[in-house]
């Protein structure tokens, strides 16, 4: 499975599908990681109305009925937020970028995360009244994240004006850190800790008796590029794009989450 990423001329993953079902044959065991907004649901311009692509529930639910395949859900947004949204009893799910845990048997919340919820809110509530003169931002408060969406906003000039609120007030706090996504700027507490370890705590959790089995991970965005490094060469990292980015350290990629459905159900095969 040795392969190179960060290339420009990665290949798409339906040519890669058969190798993935071969190594789990071989192994007896996958561990299928999916991003959710974007990869399991179209980007949508409010995220509370994002919801599963059609035909995404049923091949998740006859994935996770395999007994080579366990299936986790590593999303930013919160923890009971995601598992609602997906909904799938058997699944392990990693809300706030991992920074809480649950599935069967697993419960974990970062115990400095926890501690940074009281400061995040009050974040919250200064972002909010700040920005409530920029029509089109949005400040979800997630408890140990904070995202400001802005999608929404009419032009680049009041991007700009909603990017700066949100530098502006987390400078002062060296407990914050930032980062910046599709339309978003995402602000969590300043821990070690992001999608990719979230992926290996899982693997450990779940199939780390089987030392050869394979993982495969499915996002969109920057920051998933934590996931796509921690499946390392000896996984399968698949990023949803249109056209894969040069810089991105994903194998493969998928053009929609249409395709993200199809990769799953050919997965999914005998």
């Amino acid at each position: 499975m040795a392969r190179s990423a960060a290339s420009a001329m990665i290949p798409h993953a339906s040519t890669i599908v058969d190798e993935v079902r071969t190594a789990r044959s071989e192994a007896g065991a996958l561990l299928l990681g999916l991003d959710y907004d974007g990869t399991l649901s179209p980007i949508v311009s409010r995220p509370e109305a994002a919801v599963l692509l059609p035909g995404a529930a049923a091949v998740l639910h006859s994935l996770a009925q395999r007994r080579d395949t366990q299936i986790a859900i590593l999303s930013g947004r919160a923890l009971a937020d995601i598992s609602a949204r997906v909904g799938l009893e058997e699944a392990y799910y990693a809300g706030n970028h991992g920074l809480e845990i649950s599935g069967p048997g697993v419960h974990r919340v970062h115990p400095r995360a926890a501690a940074s919820r009281e400061l995040l809110h009050e974040v919250a509530a200064r972002l909010q009244e700040q920005l409530a003169a920029v029509p089109g931002a949005q400040v979800e408060d997630k408890g140990l994240t904070l995202t400001v969406h802005y999608r929404r906003v009419a032009d680049e000039r009041a991007e700009r004006r909603t990017v700066a609120a949100v530098e502006q007030t987390c400078a002062p706090y060296e407990q914050l850190r930032l980062t910046h996504g599709k339309k978003v700027v995402e602000i969590r507490p300043a821990v070690d800790w992001h999608k990719g370890e979230a992926l290996r705590f899982l693997r450990d959790v779940v199939i780390g008796h089987a030392a050869n089995a394979p993982t495969v991970f499915i996002g969109d965005d920057r920051t998933d590029e934590d996931a796509f490094r921690q499946v390392g060469t000896d996984g399968y990292a698949i990023i949803v794009a249109e056209a894969a980015p040069a810089d991105t350290c994903a194998h493969a990629y998928l053009r929609s989450p249409l395709e993200v459905v199809d990769f799953l159900r050919r997965l999914d095969r005998a």
